[in-house]
């Protein structure tokens, strides 16, 4: 048997599934703008976590304390 034979692959169909998938449980998980900001790529979703950071800080927002309701 080869090493070919014993994995399988994945179709693009199926993987366009999974994706769709995984998309809707982000949006349900977090809402559209973060689950749009979870599948970018690293570099610019660390640029867009900061923005939201820098955006809040700007409006008086306090991010000394800890948040509620987030478990560590």
């Amino acid at each position: 048997m080869s090493a070919d034979s014993t994995h399988s692959t994945v179709t693009p169909a199926q993987r366009r599934r999974l994706l769709k998938i995984m998309r809707d449980f982000h949006v349900r998980a977090f809402g559209e703008e973060l689950a749009r900001i979870n599948f970018l790529p690293e570099k610019q979703r660390k640029q867009a976590v900061a923005e939201m950071i820098d955006h809040a800080r700007r409006k008086g927002v306090k991010l000394t304390r800890p948040a509620l309701g987030v478990t560590p």
